[in-house]
């Protein structure tokens, strides 16, 4: 009796060792293909990116996607998917979706990796086009740049508002619904802030404040002209005194300023044609600065000329 209870329990012990080892060996086959889809489209209908992260090639941007798609306002829903193989060991995924209120199409692959599966070919690109510069931001966070005041960039699908920048220097922006079933295109309708012509004017102020520095020339690029040479042979100085500083006006269209109606007095002094030395002081009621507008990244800038 005694040994047969030994017997018992050693077997026991096995039995139980080996049905440790099936269950670790279930429990780390990695997720089949129809797994990792659905977790990838569960995924993007809850905006949830710690579960997208582990599925992107390492070719892709993800702290782009991820920024994005962190402030997405809206996601897909009510997703229904279907495989397809291509004999080549990748599989092609087509889900019917919602977002936004209407039908949508979101397609990617399935392409084995190490031995798991990952996506590809799923990004979703945007065609941006601006009436003011080439810059929008999507979602506060990710930056687009282009040429002239077109842009693109590549998203996961999902619903993102887009603006232009910089804020609160251009305001407009809109919403779109992005999937990767072909490219999509929106048109922000950007337009100068309220607060644009302050800005610009506290930039200009800096600007004229230091062209009236006292100087052994007249400066070049800040809209003065002292006709000193009708009165003397030479120039030893120039001073300056800003009576009213040029009042910024900025075009429409977001590209160029000008700022008139300033008034300011130089005192030149130097060497008469008499060989004595003169000084001759000078009004100027019309001092103006003209030149274009650049916005990059957070700033507006102001060039003269």
């Amino acid at each position: 009796m005694k040994r047969g209870a030994v017997v018992g329990i050693v077997a026991g012990a096995a039995a139980v060792a080996i049905g440790a080892g099936v269950t670790a060996w279930i429990v780390s086959r990695p997720p089949s293909a129809e797994a990792v889809a659905e977790s990838y489209l569960r995924a993007l209908s809850e905006g949830d990116f710690d579960t997208i992260a582990p599925l992107l090639p390492d070719s892709v941007d993800a702290e782009h996607l991820e920024s994005a798609f962190a402030g997405a306002t809206g996601y897909i829903s009510d997703y229904a998917y279907t495989l397809t193989g291509d004999g080549g060991g990748m599989l092609g995924v087509r889900a019917d979706v919602e977002i936004d209120g209407e039908p949508g199409v979101v397609g990617f692959l399935l392409t084995p990796e190490g031995g798991r599966w990952k996506i590809a070919d799923f990004l979703a690109v945007l065609d941006v086009t601006t009436s003011i510069d080439e810059r929008v931001i999507v979602n506060d966070a990710a930056l687009v740049g282009g040429t002239l005041t077109a842009a693109s960039t590549t998203l996961l699908p999902a619903v993102y508002p887009v603006s232009p920048v910089p804020t609160g220097i251009l305001s407009g922006g809109t919403e779109v619904a992005v999937t990767n079933e072909q490219a999509v295109g929106v048109t922000v309708e950007a337009a100068l802030a309220p607060g644009a012509t302050t800005l610009a004017q506290e930039q200009l102020d800096l600007y004229a404040s230091a062209c009236a520095q006292p100087a052994s020339v007249v400066p070049a690029n800040c809209g003065i002209r002292v006709p000193w040479a009708a009165d003397l042979a030479t120039l030893d100085g120039v001073r300056f005194r800003i009576e009213q500083l040029p009042r910024v006006s900025l075009s429409p269209d977001g590209r160029t300023f000008a700022a008139t109606d300033g008034v300011i007095v130089a005192t030149a002094t130097g060497t008469a044609r008499d060989g004595s030395t003169a000084s001759f002081t000078y009004r100027a009621d019309d001092w103006a600065l003209r030149g274009s507008l650049r916005f990059s990244g957070d700033q507006m800038t102001l060039r003269i000329g």
